[in-house]
């Protein structure tokens, strides 16, 4: 009696062809090569809303200005400042690190916040949560505002800096600060942002490190051989959608049988075979694309990638990038001998299951993909100066 079964598994592999964008390529890694940590582009300063407060007691007034950061190809993102006391260097590359590489508390917090706080496009609606949508904010945007009282939650926790003027101010000033102000403009911006500030500390739970390595991986244990079908299949990942191309020979299908085009997190899918015979199927993707996750944390290095004394900052808005590669799955089919009940498949050589292989083939692709994205990261430069101190 013969029965179908998979002769192999998924053997996977990620061929590297990346698209930098504006008209440029990746160049080849060299043999030995050391892989260049991602690296941020220019540091952009935007006036932001002048704060009162203090550090200890002690006076600390700062700017909040809205800060971005280019994560290449002149894509912006919003980041924030979480060293209150430390200069924003000019000229300086800004690299990514862990966490544990961080000199400063409280990122889970500080996640928590950044995950409900502004993120570049939400200005109006975390007015509207914090419920100081009605107060007068004069000059002032509202993603000023919503930015002013992120910042302000960010350095309550890095820098235990607390909100609002403690001193009485000198005469000249009167008309500026009173004790307990807690900006630089009228009673409208000090509630706007007083109340942001208060809404994101008291509506946040601490966050763990973002995942900082991208991984596709799939589960085949329930794999199958029906006929000319082959599955189900299903994928983890954090590269966001993965669109392909249908294979010569077979089609990639869902659960109910509709062919997909793109892989997902959580997808699950079969592979059709147009016939019932010994063969293999080719999957090649058209883009990856891979997010930059809010929460991650860059510093100033020099040309060395030794870190500098500078401002650190961390990512308050996701980014995304596309990436092109190209993922093989080989999936063999083939008839063997069925003289006991059914087993894991065998492969006729090494007697190693599906399972184990298949692991063996998603460590290759995971490896792939890092590389993949490890390879097009580079140093730009990122500079400007920090706001203005009256201390």
């Amino acid at each position: 009696m013969m029965r179908k079964a998979l002769k192999g598994s998924l053997a996977a592999a990620a061929g590297i062809a990346l698209g930098l964008g504006v008209g440029g390529t990746a160049p080849a890694q060299e043999e030995g090569e050391a892989i260049t940590p991602f690296a941020a582009g220019d540091v952009t300063q935007r006036d932001g809303v002048g704060l009162y407060g203090s550090i200890d007691g002690s006076e600390k007034d700062v700017y909040a200005q809205m800060l971005s950061l280019e994560l290449g190809d002149g894509d912006e993102r919003v980041v924030y400042c979480i060293q209150i006391n430390v200069d924003l260097l000019e000229g300086s590359n800004h690299e990514e690190r862990a966490w544990d590489d961080v000199p400063v508390a409280d990122l889970p917090l500080v996640l928590g916040v950044l995950l409900n706080g502004y993120n570049g496009d939400n200005a109006d609606a975390l007015v509207e949560a914090a419920g100081v949508g009605g107060e007068n904010f004069e000059t002032f945007s509202a993603d000023q505002i919503a930015y002013a009282g992120t910042q302000a939650a960010v350095w309550s926790l890095t820098d235990d800096w607390e909100i609002g003027y403690v001193e009485t101010p000198d005469p000249s000033d009167i008309e500026l600060a009173e004790p307990g102000d807690p900006t630089m403009a009228g009673e409208g911006v000090d509630n706007a942002v007083s109340g942001i500030q208060t809404y994101l500390l008291e509506n946040t739970e601490p966050v763990e490190e973002p995942d900082m390595e991208p991984h596709f991986d799939y589960d085949r244990s329930e794999a199958e051989v029906d006929g000319a079908t082959v599955g189900p299949f299903s994928i983890s990942t954090n590269l966001g959608s993965v669109t392909f191309q249908q294979p010569e020979g077979a089609t990639i299908v869902d659960e109910n049988g509709e062919p997909i085009s793109e892989f997902a997190d959580g997808q699950t899918f079969y592979v059709e075979f147009d016939e019932e015979e010994t063969s293999s199927v080719t999957v090649v993707t058209d883009t990856v694309t891979w997010v930059t996750p809010v929460g991650r944390a860059f510093v100033p290095v020099d040309e060395n990638s030794e870190t500098l004394e500078g401002q650190n900052l961390i990512l308050g808005e996701s980014h995304e990038e596309p990436i092109d590669s190209t993922m093989e799955f080989d999936i063999t089919v083939e008839d063997v001998p069925s003289e006991t009940p059914p087993a894991p498949p065998k492969l006729p050589e090494t007697g190693t299951d599906l399972t184990m292989v298949a692991g063996v083939g998603g460590a290759v692709l995971v490896a792939g993909v890092v590389a993949l994205v490890l390879m097009r990261r580079r140093a730009v430069t990122a500079g400007g100066d920090w706001g203005d101190d009256k201390n």
